[in-house]
């Protein structure tokens, strides 16, 4: 079986609005910012991509606890858990973070400067 088949691809995932309202994905996002070598839109591009994966991290993590019978499982409590993993995810991602974006900020402007 193949991991895809597990997880969604967080790639396609990740939607950001961009000045005209219209939503574009982190590849259409990726590939803009490499064609006009624009680090700031690289950089917000990679902190994105990093707040979308400690989300799925998060929620995949969630699935490995077992139920202790304190709360009962509702549709309210599974909105509930999703909206905390979801903020937790963005709060996770401000400054440091856990270092993905600036992995991927340091690996993907590598290729920026060979493109020149």
């Amino acid at each position: 079986m193949k991991i895809s088949n597990l997880t969604p691809n967080p790639i396609d995932q990740i939607n950001t609005k961009n000045s005209s309202s219209q939503t574009t994905t982190f590849k259409k996002i990726l590939q803009a910012a490499q064609e006009t070598n624009d680090a700031k839109s690289l950089k917000a591009a990679c902190a994105n991509f990093e707040e979308v994966f400690t989300n799925i991290l998060l929620k995949n993590m969630r699935r490995t606890v077992i139920e202790g019978g304190l709360l009962e499982k509702s549709h309210a409590r599974e909105m509930f858990e999703g909206m905390l993993d979801e903020k937790l995810a963005k709060e996770i991602s401000k400054g440091q973070g856990i270092g993905l974006s600036k992995i991927m900020y340091e690996q993907l402007s590598k290729n920026m400067e060979n493109k020149e």
